[in-house]
């Protein structure tokens, strides 16, 4: 495994002076202009003498505070350019030396961004989750302070899933997103701080499940095959497979709650307290009248029976069957017993 993070540590590191900026510093008249910038690590800064004799003097028998030293090769001359990488960081100074105190500059190195996103982004191995992070507009939440922990499926994960549903996946955002957030904790979680059967929440309030068995750490079905990758706003573990979340209950209650033609119907189920009835896993039929067909019964009728629960209940019990019966088994004719023990008869015409 130590092998593993190396590897992806260096292909990091590397991707990221793929994404280096250069700097301009050029001399005007007695200045260095601009005469103070902020980089980051692995930045380049191209300064330019654009008149006169001048030269660039950052060494530390100059600037002994200095990270290490910079200074132009050709020294006090004319038309010249010079160009350093500053690769670590800190606080440098600098100045021409014929021509101080006024001719002076300060460059301040940062830290390259470390966040999660940064780490996946820059991973040759998941280039399939940072395409999926930028099309859901995750990348600023992941760039963000944090905390976080993502478990870090590979392009390989991906590819291991049925043919299509990548594809799929890119077309249908929310469902997407649900999945990412599902990869996503938010709170740093280390490896060692990983027990034997944990739970653990994810940003989209699923439940993912840890197991340790000889060695091997398991989210969910999924291999922990590189673990503690420290950003700087959390930690990346990487993982064989893509976690998906359990489906959303689809329960009849739910179908009701989630329809915009059964207002009505949702409405008379919840006052009778039948909506546990209608969520229990048991096998059921409701026959489900629309807010249209309320509305064609006489006037009033509906304010009455909601101040009417037993009638309401005995109304609502004769729309559901205690069964699950498909279309395809109705025939004509035929007669079907509902929860109050009254018969309802099919027609097919």
């Amino acid at each position: 495994m130590k092998n593993k993070l190396s590897f992806l540590l260096i292909v990091i590191f590397t991707s990221t002076s793929l994404f280096s900026t250069n700097f301009t510093i050029n001399t005007q008249g007695m200045t260095f202009v601009p005469s103070s910038i902020t980089i980051t690590a692995g930045d380049s800064v191209t300064f330019v003498n654009n008149g006169g004799f001048h030269n660039v003097n950052g060494t530390l028998q100059t600037f002994p505070s200095n990270p290490v030293s910079f200074s132009n090769p050709s020294g006090i001359s004319a038309g010249w350019t010079y160009v350093h990488i500053f690769s670590t960081i800190g606080f440098y100074q600098y100045q021409c030396d014929p021509h101080i105190p006024g001719m002076v500059g300060s460059i301040t190195v940062n830290s390259p961004p470390n966040s999660v996103y940064d780490i996946i982004s820059n991973s040759v191995d998941h280039t399939t989750l940072s395409t999926a992070i930028d099309a859901c507009g995750l990348d600023g939440t992941l760039s963000g302070p944090g905390p976080f922990t993502v478990f870090a499926p590979t392009d390989a994960a991906f590819n291991n899933l049925p043919a299509g549903t990548v594809t799929s996946l890119l077309n249908d955002i929310p469902a997407l997103t649900d999945i990412l957030l599902h990869h996503v904790v938010g709170d740093s979680v280390m490896s060692g701080m990983l027990s034997n059967n944990q739970v653990v929440t994810t940003l989209l309030g699923t439940d993912v499940t840890v197991t340790i068995n000889n060695g091997m750490v398991y989210i969910d079905n999924a291999v922990v095959t590189v673990a503690d990758i420290v950003a700087d706003n959390g930690v990346v573990h990487v993982i064989d497979a893509v976690l998906l979340p359990p489906a959303p209950p689809n329960s009849i209650y739910d179908i009701v709650s989630n329809s915009t033609d059964h207002n009505t119907l949702k409405v008379a189920i919840d006052a009778c307290g039948l909506d546990g009835t209608l969520s229990d896993p048991g096998s059921l039929t409701l026959f489900a009248p629309t807010d249209a067909a309320f509305n064609l019964l006489p006037a009033g009728t509906v304010t009455s029976l909601l101040n009417d629960i037993p009638q309401l209940t005995d109304i609502l019990k004769h729309h559901v069957v205690g069964s699950s019966v498909m279309s395809g088994m109705l025939s004509n004719n035929q007669v079907v017993t509902t929860l109050l023990g009254t018969d309802v008869t099919v027609t097919i015409n």
